[in-house]
């Protein structure tokens, strides 16, 4: 089980951010509306790019934990998406020499990527809420 809640966490990592990756943060602008917008595309793929590199690692984690569950399994099957997610991954935390390197652009321009990830990050949450007593350690929390 204690393993379990470790992978757990690295799952709540990428879900923060997937939280926010979509949130437009409030506030004025301090830069003129044109930069204001450059900005906030470049912040939002930077998320978003961090939000898909922590899901990889939560996939290491699955795979390396021997889990297993359908609808995740199902997902993981498309080894296209799982190893362009890896390469992914790479690009975005460690160093490249090129600023949009190829292995980064692999993923994101495979068909059906973001509807993959998307799908993927939902299975997770059931897999977790499934398995693990979350819902009953928040409503203890709460007492």
């Amino acid at each position: 089980m204690e393993k379990l809640i470790s992978l757990h966490k690295h799952w709540l990592n990428a879900d923060a951010i997937g939280q926010i990756v979509t949130i437009k943060i409030g506030g004025e602008p301090r830069l003129p509306d044109e930069l204001s917008a450059l900005a906030e595309h470049f912040s939002s793929f930077a998320r978003l790019s961090v939000l898909y590199g922590l899901i990889y690692v939560v996939i290491e984690g699955y795979q390396e934990l021997k889990c297993s569950n359908e609808k995740v399994d199902a997902l993981l099957a498309n080894e296209d998406f799982v190893e362009s997610l890896r390469l992914f991954r790479n690009a975005i935390f460690h160093y490249q020499k090129q600023p949009i390197p190829e292995k980064a652009l692999t993923f994101l321009e495979l068909k059906g990527s973001e509807t993959w990830i998307q799908e993927l990050q939902s299975a997770f949450k059931l897999y977790f809420e499934e398995l693990l007593p979350i819902k009953e350690i928040l409503e203890s929390l709460k007492a």
